[in-house]
């Protein structure tokens, strides 16, 4: 199924651009630990990125491809070439405008998002210096964004996914400068993160004009395919705001906890590993392929494709957050334990992993249903589904940080991704965008028993692993990949016994061009 084989293309440069992000992540925990320099920047960091998400991957990207998709589909390469140098004017004009409001109004706006930090007025100036020199990356991330997403459009998916290595390298260097210099860390990786956005558009343009792909500007800002943008963009735009919002909300709670940012951040990187492989990987490849059967009117070959998608995503992440959840504490501590970060950090970014492990599926299937919605030019929905997934979040983020700390601020993230689940679901079904045939039900029962299996065995080999207390981290890093080795293994074999599953017809899927 091409849809598989693009997906495995992109979570191939995703892999990459993950471990060179766990490299980053490594230096920074070594460096930085979980104190006032690291809760500092990933909530400078994160400000811009929430409105990224709201502007570019999220609202604007999911306006975009389907209709972008749907013109080349139908050979309007002209069209779609005035359209998507539109599409870059509108969202470039946007982007330089609040960019320049949240400079002004800094202050202000962070004593909102961060009000623990204003407590410590030290640690609040170093806030306002590095997202005043961080924020200006959005304007520079989006047209990463779209550029991105026409390439995507055109069947283009590696540069896009191995992006962020860039981003990844040049912000490693800058610690690992700043450690060896001045020790000036805010400074040198605030400024890292903007030449990582001129550094990753350099590289785009590039791709684009090596693939031959036109973008032109029209002063016809009302046509047919502008229109329809507008029309899916507002609704998509408050739907992604709200959810961004959900994620300040979580980091406004846990800006009163000492080093709460930095746990959840910890977790947060590693769960996102088998997100981005899976979820977001085939969520960015199946919007443009459903999109173009859509205008064919291909009902059956629609379902058949979304439901191979569920399914071949499942084999993946069931046994993933089986996985998360038996080894927190081991993955925590080969990767981040050492130097500034230390056993407490480890514990605590552990357990806030071992709750995310519950909410694994949720979050990948999410990625997979909402794009189903904007393929069928339907926002609205998903922007109801998003203000009551938002409203439930807030409202228990508040009750169950007060009664669990930060660890309720993920399990809050995690009971709503799962109501959101439901209502995706049943609105596809309702909506008559898709349902599920009676063959789906067999491959997903195999993988939730192999995987049960699977956390038996990964249990008993943990307990022998920390029975031993290799002192050498050399043969602790040794046992650990074999821990990990060796549980692929065990989980391939056992799912080989059922055909649709064995190597012939996994390496079928994966090379198909259907």
């Amino acid at each position: 199924m091409k849809i598989i084989r693009s997906s495995f293309t992109y979570s191939a440069f995703t892999m990459i651009s993950r471990v060179a992000g766990f490299v980053r992540d490594i230096i920074f925990a070594n460096y930085l630990g979980s104190g006032v320099i690291a809760d500092v920047f990933y909530v400078a960091f994160r400000f811009p990125n929430t409105f990224r998400r709201i502007f570019s991957e999220g609202a604007f990207n999911s306006a975009f491809v389907p209709i972008y998709s749907k013109l080349i589909s139908e050979d309007k390469n002209k069209e779609a070439s005035e359209f998507a140098g539109n599409s870059l004017l509108i969202l470039l004009s946007s982007t330089i405008l609040l960019v320049a409001i949240i400079e002004i109004f800094m202050p202000s706006i962070l004593r909102i998002l961060a009000p623990g930090f204003h407590q410590d007025q030290n640690k609040f100036e170093m806030l306002i210096t590095s997202a005043r020199i961080v924020f200006p990356f959005l304007i520079l991330v989006s047209i990463v964004s779209i550029l991105s997403s026409i390439l995507n459009s055109h069947g283009k998916f590696a540069l896009s996914a191995g992006l962020p290595v860039i981003l990844n390298v040049i912000l490693s260097i800058s610690v690992l400068f700043a450690a060896f210099h001045n020790n000036d860390y805010i400074f040198w990786m605030s400024w890292a993160v903007i030449i990582s956005g001129i550094t990753q558009i350099f590289f785009l343009i590039f791709a684009v004009r090596k693939n031959k792909i036109i973008i032109q500007f029209s002063k016809k800002y009302l046509s047919d395919p502008l229109i329809r943008f507008y029309k899916l963009f507002l609704p998509s735009f408050l739907s992604s705001g709200i959810l961004q919002i959900n994620i300040l909300i979580g980091t406004i709670i846990a800006s009163y906890e000492t080093g709460a940012v930095s746990f959840l951040y910890y977790a947060d990187r590693i769960y996102q590993l088998p997100l981005a492989l899976i979820g977001i990987a085939i969520g960015i490849v199946l919007l443009p392929s459903i999109s173009k059967k859509i205008k064919e009117n291909k009902k059956s070959s629609i379902n058949k494709t979304i439901e191979k998608t569920i399914v071949y995503s499942m084999l993946l992440a069931i046994p993933a957050s089986v996985a998360l959840y038996v080894l927190p504490e081991l993955i925590i501590s080969f990767l981040f334990e050492r130097g500034a970060f230390d056993a407490i950090s480890t514990y605590n970014s552990s357990m806030a992993l071992k709750v995310f492990s519950l909410g694994l599926i949720a979050f990948i299937l999410v990625k997979i249903l909402t794009p189903i919605f904007f393929a069928n030019e339907n926002s609205k929905l998903p922007l109801n589904f998003s203000i009551i997934t938002v409203i439930l979040n807030t409202f228990l983020s508040i009750y169950l940080f007060l009664e669990f700390g930060f660890l309720g601020i993920a399990a809050a993230t995690v009971i709503s991704s799962w109501f959101n689940v439901v209502l995706l679901y049943f609105y596809l079904f309702k909506n008559k965008y898709f349902s599920h045939s009676n063959e789906f039900f067999a491959p997903l029962f195999v993988i939730l028993v192999v995987s049960s299996v699977l956390g038996f065995y990964l249990l008993v080999i943990k307990n022998v692993y920390l029975s031993l207390s290799f002192s050498n981290f050399f043969y602790d890093a040794l046992f650990f990949i074999t821990i990990l080795i060796s549980g692929l293994v065990v989980f391939f074999t056992m799912i080989s016994f059922y055909k649709p599953f064995n190597y012939v017809n996994l390496k079928k899927q994966i090379l198909s061009d259907e």
